[in-house]
């Protein structure tokens, strides 16, 4: 997290210093749309800021289907390790039979 941060940072720091060095008047086109003259710093900051709000947009959806995917895997193992609590109450009940089994053979055996 420390890295991503220094890396924001980072970068927004050479946007700072490419908008300060990049003030000259520019008209914008777009297909059929164009501006009237505005600062060059000004459509770097909204080209930044638009890329921010898509990459934190995409972000977004990623999380939320990862959070998905953390809370079937949490059911599923709660699912499982009933289960296995229930096998081992099983088990412990099979051995104490087998158990009982074999005194009571050795009971009828020695009484013999």
């Amino acid at each position: 997290m420390q890295v991503y941060m220094v890396v924001a940072f980072l970068f927004l720091l050479g946007i700072g210093v490419f908008v300060f060095q990049n003030t000259a008047m520019v008209a914008v086109h777009f297909l059929t749309w164009v501006t009237p003259e505005i600062s060059l710093a000004l459509v770097i900051l909204a080209a930044a800021c638009g890329g921010a709000l898509i990459t934190f947009l995409l972000d977004s959806v990623r999380y939320f289907k990862i959070a998905k995917k953390i809370k079937e895997l949490g059911t599923l193992n709660k699912k499982l390790q009933d289960e296995i609590e229930l096998l081992k109450k099983k088990n412990w009940k099979l051995e104490e039979e087998a158990q009982s089994k074999s005194n009571s053979e050795a009971d009828i055996n020695s009484e013999a």
